[in-house]
This record gives structure tokens, C-alpha cells and sequence, in this order.
């Protein structure tokens, strides 16, 4: 009799689920996932939007199966698992980050012991770093020439996404721990998360096709307006396959041919997901150092109150504060101002760009090693991105392009509420209006030129 585990990871759903496929060929399985306390603690806000999908997961589950959740080191836990359930097979889906390949190796090695045999498919990304690689097989580094071979494997491999397996009977007599009070990992609460789980996400994902695709090329940016998807929160846990948001943009364009270009573009910003993924699988010492090393020699000034400001929302630049704050209300934020914001940080400020990451990786729901880590160093003139080290965002030109009547900004400051129109980017030009809001923590003009000199230092050119 062949018992398989499956060991739920980064992939919280039934649909089109790559290994559980692979399980559900057994004759009897069950259905794990591990709370690890060092992944737990690095974020109340994703901690809780966790327990929530895992909530709605085990709802999900067709009688009589029920997840079986234990909390402890996956090194140790699934080891136990396997023998107290007899198991002859253990399917996971790979997540390629440092810390989880590190992980799994060493479950891994636990299972072979014990005579298991292990599966492990792709899942998390729709390709993986040695899928898309140049003609001699070696990595690409640089975002556009991956998109072009990115695009032409999707062309030879469309994925159609697959319904839920038909389960066998679950394997029995496994105990399982009550999930955690999701208000228990996140004392505060103070983000407001969307509803979690699988049909949420679907849900999601049709009302973008049906409504808001076709325009996603020229809204994406403006943050007054819900104009991108919103669904990376629920790529983050598999709450939703990346394979069917590509596979289901793809089709509504091809049905519909107004809806092409902004499909297209939707679908290059999953291509950036796959990208950075592949640049942390492949050169895994990003994760604490640049890319580009030459920027480990830049000398940040690592101000800890203008740090605080920002992280505050108080740098006295609206859009800036606008997005800061949003963070920390909802635990995400539109993507043009994190741009602009991390720019701030890393530029205005010239603060290391490791502690911005660190910050948002606390309080991001969608909050992912890789793009995460990928968008910060994209942000600081440190990454792959070919664009050289002077893009520095003003962030009040930014503030009046993308939010041209200030409706975000006032959105999200209740301090510039009076004033009116674009006027809410420029608080200082009417002080009167906005008694309580601060005035800027740095001049712009004088930030960007000691941000070209450190910068210019740090390549050896002063």
C-alpha cells in the first residue's frame, strides 16, 4: 500500500497543485503543514493572513480529510510524521529561496532514511531558474533578454491549469494541533488583510480579467486608482497557482483582443516574479549583499531618525507617507509608490537598503524573499536592473504625475485633507492648511547630489 504525505508549503490551495497531484495517486494520504515559529515571527500582519488561508484550506477539504497541522522545525517534524503514518512517499513543492533549500535538503535526507521516497515538483514560479537560460545554460542576470526567452518557453509549454485532484482516503489516526488564534500572532492587528483563501483569490482574479485588465497598461501606476490585480498576497501562499493567472490572462486576451495589451503587460510583471525568484536561486548571496558588489562600498548615512520619519510616515514628501502608511494599515502597497518610496529611503536618505527591506518584509502581507528583495535592490541602483545608479525619483514630480489631484495622498494623510487638487503634494506651499503635517526631512535637490557623490565614491570615480 503506497501512504504519501503531502507537506502544504507556499502552495495553500486544491486547484492545480503539482505535487498534491502527485500524492493523490496514493493509495491513502495525508495532508501536513508545519507552523515554523522562524517564519511565523518575522511577520505578525503575514502570520495571521497565514492562519486565515489555512483556515479556508482545511474548509476546503472534501470529507473525510482535515489538514493535520503541527508546529515545530519542518527538520523535525515531518521526519515524525512519516513515521508515525507508515509513509512510503512525501510530495512538496519546491521553493527555491536559501533558507527553504536548506531546509529541504535536510528533510530530505530525513525521509531517504527512512526509506521514503521523495517528490518534489515546480510550483511555486512558472519556470524555474535552470528552465530559462541562455543558449550556454547560464543564468540570465538582466530582466529583458529573460522576458524574450521567458516568452517563447511559455509559447512551447502553455500550462493549462488543472481542477482539484480526487483524493484517496486519508491515511488514519494522525493527531492533528488546533490552529493558532490568527489575533494571537499579530497582537496589534492594525492591518486590514483581504479575505483569504482560495476562492477569494478566483474571485479576485475574474473581477481583474473582466474589469480592469484592459486598462492595466495605463493604470497600473496611479495609485487614486484600483487598477492592478491585487492578488499578491494570495501568490504568496498558493492561495491562487501562478500558472493560472498566467494562463487565465492569456485566454481573456485571446477571446477579447482589446484586452491584449494590458494582459500582456499584467503578465510582465509575473514574468518579474519568476525573474527575481531566479535571481536569489541562482546567486543566493543577494539576500544580504548587491548584486552589483561595487555598491557594498557605498557609505549610507544610516540617519535612524530620518529612518523613523520614514517608516512613520513623516518625511514631510506626501506620496511618500501616503504609501508608508498604507503599509502599515493594510499591510500592502501600490506598487508605483513602493518605487517611490524605497527610492526616498535609499536615495534621499541614503540609507541601506537592507533596512527598508527589513521593514516592509515585517509588515508585508504579499512579502516574498525574492521580490522583495529584488524590488529594493532595483530601487537602490544595486541589482540586475541595467538602469545606472543617477534614477533617483523626485518625489513630488512623482506624487503630481501619478496622483495628479493628490486623492491617495488625502487618502491616506488626514493631515492634508484642506488641501485641494495637486496642492496636497506640496504641504509646505500652504503650511496654514496642514498645521500638523511636517515639513521635509531633506531638500531633494541636495539629497540627489550627495546620493550621485556616494554612489560615484563607491565605483572609485571621486
Amino acid at each position: 500500500m503506497t501512504r504519501a504525505i503531502h507537506w502544504f508549503r507556499n502552495d495553500l490551495r486544491l486547484r492545480d497543485n503539482t505535487a498534491l497531484r502527485d500524492a493523490a495517486q496514493a493509495d491513502q494520504v495525508a495532508l501536513l503543514y508545519v507552523l515554523d515559529d522562524r517564519l511565523l515571527s518575522r511577520s505578525g500582519t503575514r502570520a495571521r493572513h497565514l492562519v486565515e488561508t489555512l483556515e479556508r484550506l482545511d474548509a476546503d477539504l472534501p470529507d473525510p480529510h482535515r489538514l493535520i497541522v503541527r508546529r515545530g522545525r519542518p527538520e523535525e517534524v515531518v521526519p515524525a510524521v512519516l513515521r508515525e503514518a507508515r509513509a512510503t512517499q512525501l510530495c512538496f513543492n519546491r521553493d527555491t529561496t536559501p533558507f527553504a533549500t536548506a531546509r529541504d535538503e535536510r528533510v530530505r535526507r530525513a525521509a531517504e532514511k527512512l526509506d521514503v521516497e521523495v517528490i518534489a515538483r515546480r510550483d511555486r514560479v512558472v519556470f524555474e531558474a535552470d528552465q530559462v537560460t541562455k543558449d550556454d545554460g547560464s543564468p540570465y542576470v538582466v530582466y529583458t533578454p529573460y522576458a524574450k526567452r521567458w516568452y517563447r518557453r511559455i509559447a512551447d509549454e502553455p500550462m493549462r491549469p488543472e481542477r482539484a485532484p480526487r483524493l484517496p482516503d486519508p491515511i488514519p489516526q494522525l493527531s492533528s494541533e488546533k490552529l493558532p488564534d490568527p489575533a494571537s500572532l499579530d497582537p496589534e492587528g492594525a492591518a486590514e488583510l483581504p479575505t483569504a483563501g482560495s476562492a477569494a483569490a478566483r474571485r479576485r482574479l475574474q473581477s481583474f480579467l473582466e474589469s480592469d485588465v484592459g486598462d492595466y497598461d495605463e493604470l497600473r501606476d496611479r495609485p487614486d486608482r484600483d487598477g492592478t490585480s491585487r492578488l499578491s498576497p494570495y501568490l504568496r501562499f498558493g492561495a491562487i497557482s501562478i500558472r493560472e493567472c498566467v494562463y487565465e490572462a492569456r485566454d481573456a486576451a485571446a477571446a477579447e483582443s482589446r484586452l491584449g495589451k494590458g494582459a500582456r503587460k499584467w503578465i510582465d510583471e509575473l514574468v518579474w516574479r519568476d525573474f527575481y525568484a531566479a535571481i536569489l536561486e541562482t546567486h543566493p548571496r543577494v539576500a544580504r549583499q548587491s548584486f552589483r558588489e561595487e555598491y557594498d562600498r557605498v557609505r549610507w548615512r544610516n540617519d535612524e531618525k530620518a529612518f523613523e520619519a520614514w517608516c512613520t510616515g513623516r518625511t514631510g514628501y506626501p506620496i511618500v507617507d501616503a504609501g508608508m502608511r498604507q503599509l502599515v494599515a493594510t499591510g500592502w502597497m501600490h506598487n508605483r509608490v513602493r518605487m517611490i518610496a524605497a527610492s526616498f529611503l535609499t536615495k534621499d536618505l541614503l540609507t541601506d537598503w537592507r533596512w527598508g527591506e527589513r521593514f516592509w518584509f515585517e509588515h508585508l502581507v504579499d512579502g516574498d524573499p525574492a521580490s522583495n528583495n529584488g524590488g529594493w535592490q532595483w530601487a537602490a541602483s544595486t541589482g540586475t536592473d541595467p538602469q545606472p545608479y543617477f534614477r533617483i525619483f523626485n518625489p513630488t514630480s512623482q506624487g503630481t504625475r501619478w496622483d495628479p489631484d493628490g486623492e491617495y495622498v488625502r487618502r491616506w494623510i488626514p493631515e492634508l485633507r484642506e488641501l485641494r487638487g495637486a496642492d496636497a503634494h506640496e504641504p509646505w506651499k500652504a503650511p496654514a492648511l496642514a498645521p500638523d503635517y511636517p515639513p521635509p526631512v531633506v531638500d531633494h535637490g541636495e539629497a540627489r547630489t550627495r546620493a550621485l557623490a556616494a554612489f560615484e565614491r563607491a565605483r572609485g570615480k571621486s
